[in-house]
């Protein structure tokens, strides 16, 4: 199927600085967007209503600080968001994974860095939840992998833990990189950047489905 052409989505979301890596919540009526205001990265939430977006803020609650917040992706219901933080002085590399909870009052609470073993002294960034909030997927320059950065899978267990991740393989990752996961809504079809597929230029787009047998 073809895609239609990119339309600005207007002042309202875009500004003098970088606004950009999108998530939605599942009725597309929330979005959530990094924001980089010289060095410093934040998230920002606009609202759909009457039929346009509404001037994007800063996000509430304890999740922007003055160290680097980017790279999220909200649950499918608005109720958690993963994201990538860099250079927090509990972190356990250069950017780990982060999770945070959406509170009664509509605020966010205090990040914590994801529970398990996904994070590693490793680069872990870009991560996307499943619908059902199951699987996480996200890429990482850890190794094990095929090359440069890969895209894994994480399993959550009991007690809200994190499984050890998991290579999604040959047919997804390459010798050179491959990141920007995002699994949609049938929790089938996983969309990602790639440097080593054939395609247009140094990075494009692409997509796999998954079989039966639980391959890509």
């Amino acid at each position: 199927n073809l895609v239609s052409a990119p339309q600005n989505l207007g002042d309202s979301i875009n500004s003098a600085d970088l606004e950009y890596y999108p998530s939605l919540t599942i009725d597309g009526k929330s979005m959530i967007i990094t924001r980089r205001i010289n060095s410093d990265e934040d998230f920002y939430v606009s609202n759909f209503a009457n039929g346009r977006w509404e001037k994007a803020m800063p996000i509430s609650g304890k999740i922007n600080t003055n160290y680097n917040e980017g790279a999220q992706n909200i649950s499918q219901d608005g109720d958690l968001l993963v994201f990538t933080g860099c250079n927090y002085p509990e972190g356990r590399g250069s950017c780990d994974l982060y999770i945070a909870y959406r509170t009664k009052s509509g605020g966010w609470t205090e990040p914590e860095n994801l529970p398990g073993v996904i994070n590693t002294e490793f680069w872990e960034s870009s991560p996307s939840l499943s619908p059902d909030k199951k699987d996480l997927y996200f890429a990482s320059s850890r190794t094990g992998g095929y090359g440069g950065s890969d895209i894994w899978v994480s399993h959550r267990i009991t007690g809200g833990r994190w499984s050890e991740p998991e290579n999604l393989g040959p047919s997804i990752n390459t010798a050179v990189d491959e990141g920007s996961p995002f699994i949609h809504a049938d929790n089938q079809t996983l969309y990602f950047n790639s440097s080593g597929h054939t395609g247009y230029g140094s990075t494009d787009l692409f997509l796999s489905r998954k079989t039966a047998d639980g391959k890509w």
